[in-house]
């Protein structure tokens, strides 16, 4: 599989030099923003070595570029209580890990409605490069049971070759009610609420076959429960 390559080269001071090579793993998405019913949407992450000797490497916030070193001593962990906003952006993005010492670092992700009672959330696992859908392989969403009691999001991730992504969508019976094609840049990074990303208005318990005809991309679904924000993730990966 072609890798993400990054070609860019990025001097920031207070966080080191970012060399042109490949992403290790990817985070498919991230945030750092308002939603709807009151939320505010953040994304905590853990970096841990499980090793015994020293990683190093840096964490990439896209579409925006902006770039966090990382050193992690033996055995040792760092954590952001909000990634986005401590790495300078806002907004929702995604977040590619690239290690230049040592392995990928054991990577815990969690995006999270962060309210003054408590926080509600979901895990966002880190997804190896290796592991990112390519041409020819597919995944299915499953629309919420109920689009009365929560909102539904799609979301694509697109590596260094772009991507092309066909989407089927079927009612519960099992009929085809639609079909779509979205073409997508090197690294692009999109999430649309279900009805515009699928060109059509979906129904409870449709589902959603996603085959990627071109490139490679990371493809998910969210669904928010309107009155409290919790929610969970569907995420199309090997």
């Amino acid at each position: 599989m072609k890798r993400a390559l990054l070609f860019l080269l990025l001097a920031v001071p207070a966080f080191g030099q970012i060399t042109p090579r490949a992403a290790d793993a990817v985070v498919a998405v991230v945030g750092s923003t308002h939603g709807l019913s009151n939320a505010f949407f953040k994304t905590e992450l853990q970096l841990a070595n499980t090793t015994g000797t020293a990683q190093g490497g840096f964490l990439l916030l896209r579409p925006y570029g902006l770039v966090r070193r990382y050193d992690l001593p033996a055995h040792a962990t760092l954590s952001f209580a909000d990634v986005v906003a401590e790495m300078g952006g806002s907004g929702l993005g995604s977040l590619d890990i690239l290690a230049d010492r040592g392995i990928v670092p054991a990577v815990v992700a969690r995006a999270y409605d962060d309210q003054p009672e408590g926080t509600t959330g979901v895990g966002v696992p880190a997804v190896a490069v290796a592991d990112v859908l390519v041409r020819g392989e597919s995944g299915t969403l499953i629309v919420p049971r109920d689009l009365t009691r929560y909102r539904f999001n799609i979301g694509v991730r697109a590596l260094g070759s772009g991507a092309v992504v066909d989407l089927t969508i079927r009612g519960a019976a099992g009929t085809t009610r639609h079909q779509q094609s979205r073409t997508y840049d090197a690294n692009a990074f999109e999430q649309q609420p279900g009805n515009a990303f699928t060109g059509t208005a979906l129904q409870a318990d449709d589902s959603i076959e996603v085959t990627i005809s071109a490139g490679s991309a990371i493809v998910y679904a969210t669904a928010v429960d309107n009155q409290t924000n919790d929610s969970t993730l569907q995420l199309l990966a090997k």
